[in-house]
């Protein structure tokens, strides 16, 4: 989900202050009264509104190592993927994912024909 416009919560903030409740503030802006609440501590604590910066980490796989990899095995399934690049099978996922690679197997069922009498695991 995205995050609330400065705008929005500007407004929203100078609605609050002018005396409404948390509620009559809900209800006209249709955001939760927590997240009203988080404003305000926000705004108390930082001095702004402004959105959080969170950092994100690198991308703990090389695309072009993993891109080999799979080129390479084909049939290997993400746990043997995940094992190969020490990393969690999630992460595998998201990478081909990220990367558009798909990953499904198709499998060819081969249907053995069958005598009647061959059914059966006992001979008689």
């Amino acid at each position: 989900m995205n995050a609330y416009s400065i705008d929005l919560r500007i407004r929203a903030m100078e609605y609050l202050d002018r005396g409404h409740t948390y509620q009559e503030t809900s209800d006209l802006f249709k955001v939760t009264t927590r997240t009203l609440s988080n404003w305000s501590r926000l705004r108390r604590e930082k001095g702004s509104l402004e959105f959080k910066n969170t950092p994100r980490s690198p991308h703990k796989l090389d695309n072009e190592a993993l891109l080999d990899y799979v080129k390479n095995n084909p049939d290997a399934y993400l746990r043997e993927i995940a094992s190969h690049f020490n990393c969690g099978i999630t992460s595998v996922h998201d990478a081909l994912k990220r990367l558009g690679v798909k990953y499904k197997k198709n499998k060819k069922y081969i249907e053995k024909e069958t005598r009647k009498g061959e059914r059966g695991l006992r001979n008689s």
